[in-house]
């Protein structure tokens, strides 16, 4: 790869550059205070939603939705009958108490602490939204509010971007995308009735959330071209600004480059990276995205012939489960619309995750395909067959990945889960379970 500053001038004068740019730095009230980037300051937006006395005027409504979603995730099936769940719907939350950095006397503070005395419950929320959990962080929050709250039941929750696992087995798993989809649905069912100014706050806030969390299939594609057409260009501006980044492999030849460039020029990079860095920042990490590299490397090894590269959560289904699949109902906006999905998803700094989940299919096929399942001795939680479920997970494995900047070790942690005896019983399992179910219609 030939290194040149005029590729620099080039890609700024690329109008898909230049649109990508626009769209990333619209006016947001968010980005000016930088809530983005600071957990303290979403703990901050969030304490003011959990608060039904606040002057947003909404109510219980978010404390509500966070408090039923918990118990409908599938991460937390294993845990719902310790509460009574049901008391979520109706009960009165007009006497929460909100806490901000509740302190555990000398074991540090829990980011968000909310009392609920009509239920007895006491939601310990620990926020992580770029930083990892320290050793025993979660333990020790949770002996410190149980000891403090001997009389309540404490529902400990990990809140993370994208649902990572947490450390201890107590804590319940919810995500930022379910905040999105719950602040989304108020802002679309009650925008008549939620006074101007709140729902433009709210609003703002879910367009920085999306920009965390919604991969827009356009914007990504736009950004990976450019990245393959100016990646040189892409590399120099962001090894100069990120110095603490220059050790990853796709930046070692544009920081040799860098040693051979003046102060001088290297404050002109700086210049034009601080300007646009969002947008550099975003094409570089689509580009460079190894678990995408990884993922298309591992289908062409494999064979797989139906897949979505998501950056994020790479998907797709197993050659011989589509003949069956395909006499489903397809689906809409889900995965690649079929019943059934297998994806792989990072989880913190060291693990790959596999799911298989049976998805929102008519209930009359869904819950026959499950029963067969079952009697196939594949296992999941037992209110994955109610009506009403959309989502149930019959298989989920993780592996260790060594080094997550390289390509390879990668995809040699997805193949050891696919090629792990206890999956390949799981698929031809599965195989034989819809050779049957759809035998007839063939």
């Amino acid at each position: 790869m030939a290194y040149s500053l005029d590729t620099i001038l080039q890609l700024e004068n690329t109008p898909e550059f230049n649109k990508l740019d626009q769209q990333f730095n619209e006016f947001n009230p968010f980005k000016v205070l930088r809530v983005a980037k600071y957990e303290i300051r979403h703990s901050n937006v969030l304490a003011w939603l959990f608060d039904p006395n606040e002057n947003h005027r909404l109510g219980s409504f978010f404390l509500r939705k966070v408090l039923m979603n918990l118990v409908t995730r599938a991460d937390n099936e294993n845990k719902i009958d310790e509460f009574p769940y049901l008391s979520f719907a109706h009960a009165s939350l007009s006497d929460v108490v909100v806490h901000r950095e509740w302190s555990t006397n000398g074991n540090g503070a829990v980011d968000l602490l909310i009392e609920i005395p009509t239920l007895n419950i006491v939601l310990l929320i620990e926020n992580k939204v770029h930083s990892v959990e320290s050793a025993g962080q979660l333990a020790r929050y949770l002996t410190s509010v149980k000891k403090h709250y001997s009389e309540w039941n404490v529902l400990p929750v990990f809140l993370t971007l994208s649902g990572d696992t947490p450390s201890h087995d107590a804590y319940w798993v919810l995500t930022y995308e379910d905040v999105l989809h719950i602040i989304k649905q108020e802002l679309t069912l009650n925008k008549a009735t939620i006074a101007d100014n709140i729902h433009d706050f709210l609003s703002y806030y879910v367009t920085l959330l999306e920009e965390r969390l919604v991969d827009d299939e356009k914007t990504m594609e736009t950004a990976l071209q450019l990245y393959q057409d100016y990646a040189s260009a892409i590399h120099l501006l962001y090894a100069n600004a990120n110095p603490a980044k220059q050790k990853q492999i796709e930046l070692r030849q544009a920081v040799k480059t860098l040693t051979t460039f003046d102060a001088e020029t290297k404050r002109h990079l700086l210049l034009i990276y601080n300007r646009k860095c969002q947008t550099i920042d975003y094409i570089f990490e689509t580009g460079s995205d190894l678990v995408r590299q990884a993922f298309l490397e591992f289908v062409k090894e494999q064979g797989i012939t139906t897949y979505s590269a998501h950056p994020r959560v790479p998907n797709f289904v197993v050659d011989d489960w589509l003949p069956s699949l395909e006499q489903m109902d397809r689906l809409k906006k889900y995965w690649l619309n079929y019943g059934l999905i297998i994806w792989l998803e990072r989880k913190g700094s060291k693990r790959l995750k596999l799911y298989v989940e049976v998805g929102p299919i008519d209930y009359a096929e869904r819950l026959p395909l499950l029963e067969a399942l079952e009697a196939k001795h594949i296992s999941f939680w037992k209110s994955g067959k109610q009506e009403g479920k959309k989502f149930t997970r019959i298989y989920t494995e993780t592996t260790e990945v060594s080094d997550w900047t390289n390509a390879t070790f990668v995809k040699d942690a997805m193949t050891s889960l696919i090629d792990d005896p206890a999956f390949r019983s799981f698929s031809a399992t599965v195989t034989d379970v819809l050779d049957e179910l759809y035998a007839v219609k063939a």
